[in-house]
């Protein structure tokens, strides 16, 4: 279930990588307005994407579980397969959402609030943890649902910031924001506060149908990394896939989630670079 889960999750990480240049160009040219539109056209396609996979998940669960092999690793591992994916896959659209407002937020310069959203989510996830697996006895299902209720706390925090409504670390976006919306200048801080929030740039998911011109830069810079997401994620569902088909069964499958979770660990190491 958890490589099926990282599969599904991660193949979407275009979200973050191809919104961060859309929005820093736009903003290159002071084009203020097309940033903000191109950032709100990406947080709805990542709702979108994420309840559609939330559904697909929720509908074909064991399908795809037997494709992972879940048949050979018994009947309570099954079990316990099935409710820590149905958990998990309420995630999705807070998940997805997160990488995009990452990315929004990359563009705008500000890599720092991302990182107290997510500490601060780590923190709850953590303190779930403790109370519904140590305390409650719940096992995988209350591991999955410490996970969820972290993440769509922390898809929530990001809306605020980007919609105004609680401060951001940089001061980039968020009620606390220097900039006012087009007009690229930064006052002093007697100025700021003379602004009406009204001048403070909001984002938050575009409500219309945007035109295939306004989306396409944002679909055609996704899919070259969505084809090498798809496919890293392939090999590597495909090796837990096979490790639970092997002699021990559920012990495999236990060793290569150890293996696999210490290599992505090592590879995030090198995500700074690549935002860079």
């Amino acid at each position: 279930a958890a490589a099926l889960l990282t599969f599904s999750f991660y193949i979407f990480n275009f979200l973050c990588t191809a919104t961060t240049p859309l929005v820093s160009r736009r903003r290159a040219t002071k084009d203020e307005t097309g940033a903000v539109s191109v950032s709100g056209q990406a947080l709805s396609l990542a709702l979108i994407l994420g309840a559609s996979l939330c559904a697909m998940l929720q509908i074909f669960h064991q399908p795809l579980l037997n494709v992972m092999g879940t048949g050979f690793t018994g009947q309570e591992a099954n079990e316990y397969a099935n409710s820590f994916l149905l958990a998990r896959s309420f995630a999705a659209p807070a998940v997805f959402f997160i990488s995009a407002a990452t990315g929004v937020l990359r563009g705008y310069l500000d890599t720092k609030t991302a990182i107290y959203v997510l500490a601060f989510a780590n923190v709850i996830n953590f303190s779930l943890d403790a109370i519904l697996i140590a305390g409650m006895g719940m096992g995988p299902t209350g591991a999955a649902i410490a996970t969820t209720t972290a993440e769509w706390i922390a898809a929530i925090l990001f809306s605020l910031v980007l919609a105004g409504k609680i401060p951001s670390a940089d001061g980039e976006l968020g009620s606390n924001q220097k900039q006012t919306f087009g007009s690229g200048y930064f006052g002093s801080e007697l100025e700021q506060d003379s602004l009406h929030s009204e001048e403070f740039i909001k984002i938050v998911p575009a409500v219309t149908v945007p035109a295939w011109k306004d989306v396409k830069p944002l679909i055609v810079a996704s899919s070259s990394v969505f084809l090498r997401s798809v496919i890293l994620q392939i090999a590597l569902s495909g090796a837990a896939s096979l490790a639970a088909r092997g002699y021990d069964g559920a012990a495999s499958v236990a060793a290569h989630q150890i293996a696999i979770q210490l290599w992505l660990l090592c590879s995030f190491v090198c995500d700074a670079l690549a935002a860079a």
